[in-house]
């Protein structure tokens, strides 16, 4: 037996080292075979191989609207076919979360980011870990993920990247600082001219209110019972009265690091009580419709826009939403927006402007863990090329030459026919869409230059402002990264609970000491967690 042992291990380990180059070879040989032959090129560049990829986006797409050159040349040019899933809005987080779960996420899915969410996933391998170079070899995505700050912050949590944060602005940043673009109002000017209200680039809080006091007692627009002098919902009495006076009062900045180094909570802080005084002033003087808290979506600003009966309304500080004032202000009240509507920022009542450090990112994409290798690579070329400034005109204008042109000046002008959008002609319009509008929205000739211009000014005015003796919230990535069962148990409605605290009978101060104390069993627990993270 023994000798029988020795003479075959010879043989045995030449089988074994055949056996082994042969498994070398085959799978070298299927390597470069997956690699080349799922995205080889023809004699022309074009990937010769069609893949077919499944992807989840927000864009609804109906029967026959990729039935365009818009979505054949996306398809032609990456000769792909898309399996095309509609996520609504309402459902979008829930139906993602099942599909991860599940491992039945679609190969490349838009995902808004919860970071809680996402540490799980990556723990968990459900979600693809993307290759080391992959940022060399597509720099366009690469130069604009960086701008995000939360591609970098995630790759030093995880040791790898995991998700594209989309970038909200790319290569059109409006101003340094960012903020949020919440924090505009749009008031009507020939009424303020009619009751001798002064225009100007930035009100108090106050101001707004004698405005609104003004148009009240002498009706500049005849409009009776019907007016509404401010016509802001729960949400924008909110931005617009109490963060306006206090920047912590709102979810996204409510725990914060004061100047003690120490963790707080901003609804406590006597900033949010000032704005609550001033939101309760409103009411009870009628200036905010007395059902206002109970208003969904656009039920404010229809009132400015739709109906023409408000004298106030908030409207955010993209050129995209004046642009929509105005169309809306053509097709139901057959006017001109540009003769009635004043843009203005809001300061609190000392004067100070308060708003939130806005981070350069909004949701994000992400892929199967199960994706091949083809396929990913083919979408990532799709993307990069959207990322470049040919992609992005092509994405945002349409084609050169039949839907946009430059001028002598080397300027971008929109051959659209007049009242109609690039969204008529090519609906549905989802490849590649990685870099988020806002960016291309401030030189997108199809929005007016005026408000194009108004738009910029007014960030370059927030920025300023805000640096100049303001009070930017800025973004804490310790908190905002920071995930908990006791964070995720302190998080309320807050535009609800304020709207609660001024219509409530009694003494509004005490009301408020009541509802922060009333709330300090959710709050403490993170805010101790949050002053012992550096310990």
């Amino acid at each position: 037996m023994k000798t029988n042992k020795k003479l075959s291990v010879k043989p045995l380990l030449a089988v074994v080292l055949v056996l082994t180059m042969m498994l070398t070879a085959c799978s070298s040989k299927q390597d470069n075979t997956s690699s080349a032959g799922g995205n080889a090129k023809d004699e022309n560049g074009g990937y010769k191989d069609k893949l077919k990829i499944s992807t989840a986006q927000l864009t609804e797409v109906k029967d026959g609207q990729m039935n365009n050159e818009f979505h054949k040349f996306w398809t032609d040019k990456f000769n792909i076919e898309w399996d095309y899933n509609y996520v609504q809005w309402d459902s979008w987080a829930e139906k993602l979360r099942l599909w991860i779960n599940s491992g039945d996420l679609p190969d490349v899915a838009s995902w808004n980011y919860v970071h809680g969410d996402f540490m799980n996933y990556v723990d968990q391998g459900l979600l693809y870990k993307f290759p080391d170079d992959w940022k060399e070899r597509w720099p366009n995505i690469a130069a604009a993920y960086k701008l995000t700050g939360l591609g970098d912050k995630l790759e030093e949590l995880t040791g790898g990247t995991y998700i594209l944060p989309k970038p909200v602005y790319f290569e059109n940043k409006p101003a340094d600082p960012l903020t949020n673009q919440i924090g505009v109002i749009a008031l009507r000017k020939d009424w303020a001219e009619a009751v001798g209200f002064e225009l100007k680039d930035a009100y108090t809080t106050s101001e707004l209110m004698e405005y609104a006091r003004l148009v009240k007692e002498k009706d500049p627009g005849k409009l009776g019972s019907k007016l509404v002098p401010i016509s802001y919902n729960a949400d924008d009495a909110l931005t617009n009265i109490i963060m306006a006076n206090s920047e912590h009062s709102r979810v996204e900045s409510a725990f914060y690091k004061g100047e003690d180094g120490k963790f707080h909570w901003g609804p406590a802080d006597p900033e949010t009580l000032t704005g609550l005084k001033l939101m309760q002033q409103a009411y009870k003087e009628g200036l905010l419709n007395p059902e206002f808290y109970t208003w969904k979506n656009n039920e404010g600003s229809d009132n400015f826009r739709v109906k023409g009966v408000a004298a106030i309304t908030s409207l955010g500080g993209l050129a995209s939403y004046r642009k929509d004032m105005d169309t809306q202000m053509k097709k139901n009240l057959g006017v001109d927006s540009d003769e009635l509507v004043h843009t203005a920022i809001v300061l609190g009542d000392d004067g100070k402007y308060r708003n939130l450090e806005q981070p350069n990112f909004w949701s994000s994409l992400i892929f199967s863990p199960d994706i091949n290798k083809e396929k990913f690579e083919r979408i990532m070329d799709l993307i990069d090329y959207s990322t470049s400034k040919e992609g992005q005109l092509l994405l945002n204008m349409g084609f050169e030459g039949t839907d946009w042109k430059y001028d002598d000046n080397k300027e971008l002008v929109s051959l659209l026919p007049e009242g109609t959008s690039l969204e008529d002609k090519y609906p549905a319009r989802f490849e590649g869409l990685y870099v988020l509008g806002d960016d291309f929205s401030i030189i997108n000739p199809a929005i007016k230059k005026e408000y194009r211009d108004r738009s910029v000014k007014l960030y370059q005015d927030k920025a300023k402002l805000g640096v100049e003796g303001g009070k930017l919230a800025t973004y804490d990535w310790d908190v905002q990264l920071y995930d908990s069962k006791a964070k995720s148990q302190a998080s309320f409605e807050y535009q609800n609970e304020y709207a609660n605290l001024i219509l409530q009978p009694g003494d509004l101060e005490a009301n408020w000491k009541k509802w922060v104390e009333s709330k300090q069993s959710l709050v403490q627990p993170v805010l101790d967690e949050l002053n012992n993270l550096n310990k």
